[in-house]
């Protein structure tokens, strides 16, 4: 093991011509941006995942989600930092309710695989009879399909409380039925 003895820097006083040090040159960028300036961009953030979102269901969803809901349908939520999880900006949209209180939802969001290369997320948020809500991803227009052909509700109407159900097979959250909140 090796260790290295701290010894207490030395004031060093920026010479012409020098290069600045990445630190000073870092405190100069910062002081030069202002809150407003990053609100700013964060606001950009959530119209650009409403583009995104846009650009999904006229590509991959052109005969289901692009014909039933119109462009720029979405709203948009900026990325949100808590100190504990890093929120990506968002885009939502109402699909409807068949009881006018409890409705379908649609949630898109974009995050990184391995690689870096962006991965586009659609999630269907659907009530359950039992006062829940449910959400299944949505990874392709079959998938989308065979999710509405398998329910037994009217459309708008909360799904039952079957288990077996594909919708909830392919769910990553909410198995447990534990959020009785509206999503949005």
């Amino acid at each position: 093991m090796t260790v290295t003895p701290l010894h207490l820097a030395v004031r060093h006083e920026h010479v012409a011509g020098e290069p600045t040090a990445p630190i000073v040159a870092l405190h100069e960028l910062v002081a030069a941006l202002a809150p407003a300036d990053r609100h700013d961009e964060r606001v950009e953030d959530a119209f650009q995942a409403v583009l995104n979102a846009d650009a999904i269901l006229t590509g991959s969803f052109s005969k289901t989600l692009d014909t039933a809901i119109g462009p720029m349908r979405w709203t948009g939520y900026p990325p949100v930092d808590n100190n504990a999880f890093w929120y990506t900006a968002c885009a939502v949209t109402y699909l409807g309710s068949a009881d006018g209180v409890r409705g379908w939802w649609l949630h898109y969001t974009q995050r990184r695989d391995q690689l870096g290369d962006p991965l586009h997320l659609l999630t269907l948020i659907a009530p359950c009879a039992c006062g829940t809500y449910l959400h299944a991803d949505i990874p392709s227009e079959d998938a989308l399909i065979a999710m509405l052909n398998e329910l037994d509700t009217p459309p708008g109407a909360p799904v039952t409380c079957d288990h077996r159900l594909r919708i909830r097979a392919a769910s990553y959250a909410d198995q447990d039925h534990a959020s009785f909140e509206p999503p949005f």
